[in-house]
């Protein structure tokens, strides 16, 4: 016959279901946890595809930017020739997908850096059968700059916390808060570079004023301009497609990126604005070094203010 629970019997089979409960719910808890996390990256990798954008600039020549990070490809009869290479090897490996897929080539035959910072040729050797273009002072200051590979570690280290701190001011997937993830997602991959010890793979074509490179359709002019915001800054003309590339030198509105200990070689900025003038008349657009696309009165203002730097010191 059944009986009630009654007393200490009723408190110890209720306090035994509660148990299996909370077993059940932590349980159930753990394998949600995990599955976040072994979903994340995954998660994390199709938000940064998602925010990887391919402009086309002409018929030949696309950009792919992601935050700061950008790489211009031009498609020429000899195959493809990159201006600069980005930050890092993991964001440039999806540059290079999404170049090959809308080129439909995968004949990665040049790859020019504009200068030797790291945001702009951490990523050659993702084109290992390349042939890594750069001005010869390059070589040093590729050298000098990974003397401490800790400090450069730590340095950037540091930008990534402040941009998880900027994050957190944000709506997920707001503007603003794109452009942090970006950002922080950029010197993310370079810090596993670093820690990864992963090499810049060098410049293996130098010169020391200028060079051309000939690609049957196009044709690509190489000018040093002398030392002024790296030791290794280039102009990258490029006639046939009325471009000009001038890395990390100006900004929108001819604002000049200048390196106090790189002031020097005024003389050689002098004969660098010279050479420009001469190809003014046949320049639609001048690209900086992170995808900015600039115009021929951002070039001439940029010519004006370091004449006047010039005049001035």
């Amino acid at each position: 016959m059944y009986q009630p629970l009654v007393g200490s019997k009723k408190r110890k089979m209720e306090t035994k279901i509660i148990s299996i409960f909370l077993v059940s719910f932590l349980i159930s808890l753990n394998q949600y946890a995990q599955d976040i996390d072994n979903n994340q990256p995954n998660r994390t990798n199709n938000l940064i595809d998602s925010l990887i954008q391919i402009n086309r600039i002409n018929d030949n020549t696309i950009m792919a930017l992601f935050g700061s990070d950008a790489i211009t490809a031009i498609n020429t009869d000899k195959g493809i020739v990159l201006i600069d290479a980005g930050i890092s090897t993991g964001l440039t490996s999806k540059f290079r997908d999404r170049i090959k897929t809308k080129f439909q080539c995968d004949n990665f035959v040049y790859v020019i850096n504009t200068h030797a910072h790291h945001d702009h040729n951490r990523g050659n050797s993702v084109f290992n059968k390349s042939k890594i273009v750069g001005h010869e002072n390059s070589l040093k200051e590729i050298k000098n700059q990974w003397e401490d590979p800790e400090k450069v570690k730590s340095t950037v280290g540091k930008i990534i916390k402040e941009y998880d701190l900027e994050l957190q001011k944000y709506e997920q997937n707001s503007e603003e808060w794109d452009n942090a993830f970006k950002q922080k997602t950029r010197y993310q991959n370079s810090y596993n570079d670093i820690e990864n010890l992963t090499p810049i793979m060098k410049p293996n074509i130098t010169f020391s004023d200028s060079l051309n490179i000939d690609m049957r359709n196009i044709t690509f002019e190489l000018k040093y301009f002398g030392k002024c915001h790296s030791m290794s800054d280039i102009l990258i003309y490029v006639p046939e497609l009325k471009l000009l590339f001038t890395g990390d030198l100006m900004f929108q509105y001819g604002r000049p990126s200048m390196n106090n200990k790189t002031m020097s070689d005024k003389d050689l900025w002098v004969k660098a604005i010279r050479w420009l003038e001469k190809r003014m008349y046949n320049i639609d657009n001048v690209i900086g070094g992170h995808g900015q696309i600039m115009s021929i009165d951002d070039l001439k203002s940029f010519n004006k203010k370091m004449l006047e730097q010039i005049e001035v010191d």
